[in-house]
């Protein structure tokens, strides 16, 4: 089966991590900074740190926005879980909006229909690692005071106008979990763009303390190891959020093979867009990029004019040995969702079931390529 990803790992990923174990440090080491600098100055962000998750990324910017009940905040419905739990694990209110037909991502327009006097922050997605209109709603936000942050799980080092997808808003996320681009195990992390938030994030990261001010003044000497009277403490809200070494080795190991990885997802995206394009069918389209965008090219994605000839394409070219799949079902329809909404995004109630994924990896041979256009085709021309 031609799987719908594949991480690139080999020996120089084990390399590092065998690093990691030699040294016994596995918590707050050097690859850990050592990744935190590089994607700071890859993306050209003002604050890089890894969190364990991209989830745990979307918890700290719920924090540190204080988020809290009477608050509403706006979101797609279209997309992971992951943003819904962290507005509600604060006892704020999501307030789910529609997506734009051509490249499912959030829809200014209806981010305008949803605002209200309680909005406290819109939370975007650029799906499948195109860029939604950020610069559009990154000046809707501003002007009208809401703050805006960007989960880039999909989009690490995709830009629009030649500025990086998560450093718009006041806060972006990213995943670097085994289904994306680049791996660390699990890992994410959070880019700080408000510099009001830079000191308030360290304590969210150390489970509320100021352990890392700490550390900082005892490599320094300004606290002496002999004093007893000098003691990092609790001052805020926060939990287990950073990435531990095994994963930031991992990570640093992926970043250094990063121009490889997506140089090959955009060459192997191209190849498809440009032989699907020439099919010139009307069944199905391909999603892609906004324009005046760099796409990150994460997933390759047909939507097909009805559920109907989805449901027969998926079936047809599974049977083939190519794993083909649906993407996100709508938060709002879910039972936890209906708690929060009881209107209709017809939008999005219409398209989501009309999405089929579609095998995307930076390793895909020339006749892997072949075999999935080849049953691409020979459904559409039927």
């Amino acid at each position: 089966m031609i799987p719908i990803t594949k991480p690139l790992l080999d020996k120089s990923d084990l390399k590092h991590i065998k690093k990691v174990i030699s040294s016994k440090i596995l918590t707050d080491g050097y690859y850990q900074s050592k990744s935190e600098k590089i994607i700071r100055n890859l993306i050209k962000s003002k604050f890089v740190a890894l969190t364990h998750s991209c989830t745990a990324a979307l918890e700290i910017s719920a924090i540190l926005i204080n988020l809290k009940k009477g608050d509403e905040v706006i979101l797609p419905s279209y997309g992971f879980v992951s943003i819904a739990n962290a507005i509600v694990l604060r006892g704020a209110k999501p307030v789910f909006v529609e997506i734009n037909p051509h490249d499912l991502n959030i829809s200014l327009r209806d981010i305008k229909n949803k605002t209200s006097k309680k909005t406290k922050a819109i939370y975007v997605i650029h799906y499948a690692g195109n860029s939604c209109e950020i610069k559009k709603i990154s000046n809707y936000a501003k002007k009208n005071k809401i703050f805006l942050i960007e989960d880039a799980a999909h989009a690490f080092l995709a830009k629009y106008q030649k500025k990086f997808l998560g450093t718009f808003g006041d806060i972006g996320v990213f995943s670097f979990h085994e289904t994306k681009n680049i791996v660390g195990g699990q890992a994410g992390c959070i880019s700080i763009n408000n510099s009001k938030f830079i000191k308030r994030v360290n304590f969210i990261l150390d489970k509320g303390t100021n352990r890392k001010k700490f550390i900082t003044n005892y490599k320094k000497k300004i606290i002496s190891p002999k004093n007893n009277r000098k003691f990092y403490s609790w001052v805020d809200l926060g939990s287990e959020y950073r990435a531990p070494e095994l994963s930031s080795a991992l990570l640093y190991s992926q970043l250094l093979k990063i121009k490889k990885i997506q140089n090959n997802r955009k060459r192997i995206w191209n190849i498809f867009s440009e032989l699907i394009d020439k099919l010139k069918t009307k069944k199905c389209y391909l999603i892609k990029p906004y324009k005046k965008s760099e796409s990150a090219y994460h997933i390759l994605a047909l939507i097909f004019k009805s559920t109907e000839l989805a449901n027969s394409f998926k079936k047809k070219i599974q049977s083939q040995g190519i794993a083909a799949t649906f993407h996100y079902v709508p938060l709002h329809k879910s039972s936890m969702g209906k708690k929060f909404c009881n209107y209709k995004l017809p939008l999005t109630e219409d398209i989501y079931s009309r999405v089929v994924r579609l095998p995307l990896y930076s390793e895909m041979t020339k006749q892997e390529i072949k075999k999935v256009y080849s049953s691409i085709k020979n459904f559409l021309i039927k």
